[in-house]
């Protein structure tokens, strides 16, 4: 018992290496409260979550009609707490705390 309990909490703690998560994390998208902003976060390929809020806000610059009341950025991913390989990123990263919306299509 006390084995596969060791087996359960390395295999817990091994999967949620940054290197595990590179391979297996999901490309996540997120949308203003309109959809007239869109981004998808591509794992692997450059575009990431930090490039995500930059160019959100280079689009409120261009745009400071959208910066005036609801300026939110959602994300329009629901969360899915068995995917277990994630759980350090749902409880320390900032893409999990913006607020959720479901992804409309403009």
């Amino acid at each position: 018992m006390k084995k596969t309990l060791i087996i359960i909490v390395a295999i817990l703690l091994i999967s949620n290496l940054p290197i595990f998560n590179f391979f297996v994390q999901e490309n996540y998208q997120y949308q203003n409260f309109d959809s007239s902003f869109t981004y998808s976060e591509e794992s692997g390929k450059g575009k990431s979550f930090i490039g995500c809020i930059r160019t959100y806000g280079h689009f409120l610059c261009e745009h400071p009609e959208k910066d005036k009341g609801d300026n939110w950025l959602y994300r329009t991913f629901a969360i899915k707490p068995w995917r277990f390989w994630e759980w350090s990123q749902m409880l320390f990263s900032e893409r999990y705390r913006l607020p959720y919306k479901e992804k409309t299509n403009k």
